[in-house]
């Protein structure tokens, strides 16, 4: 699955992605990415995973990025431990309540099972009289 086929950048280019959408808003995805997260450096692996964590946000969309725009405010991340490999999963959902606020919720993963959970905040804002609410 290619993150650039939803979403323009530069960043989304840089990652590479296997992808599992189980509903609407619902998927199971893992990620890894060859781009240094410091040219010339080696970060820290939970460094790392931090530098792939806010893709959850956009793997697994409610409407179409043309329907409205659904950035998030925070991310707040809990880790049990240091992620081990360069492949990080997610098990993701995405919901959108009625007064423009949304939440992405992520149980993260490497190859030696659950490491942590990411929340994303979000603020829905339909674009130009498009409707941003998902079933």
């Amino acid at each position: 699955w290619e993150f650039a086929s939803v979403w323009p950048g530069g960043f989304v280019r840089s990652v590479q992605a296997r992808r599992r959408e189980q509903a609407s808003g619902k998927c199971i995805f893992w990620v890894n990415t060859d781009t240094a997260l410091l040219k010339g450096s080696t970060v820290s692996p939970i460094a790392r995973l931090m530098g792939l964590v806010d893709v959850a946000n956009g793997a697994t969309p409610r409407v179409a990025p043309s329907q409205a725009a659904f950035p998030n405010l925070d991310l707040t991340a809990h880790l049990l431990r240091a992620p081990v490999g360069s492949w990080i999963g997610f098990d993701t959902a995405v919901s959108f309540g009625p007064t423009g606020v949304g939440l992405t919720h992520s149980v993260i993963h490497d190859i030696q099972g659950p490491l942590g959970v990411v929340s994303q905040c979000l603020t829905v804002r339909p674009a130009d009289g498009a409707k941003a609410t998902a079933a």
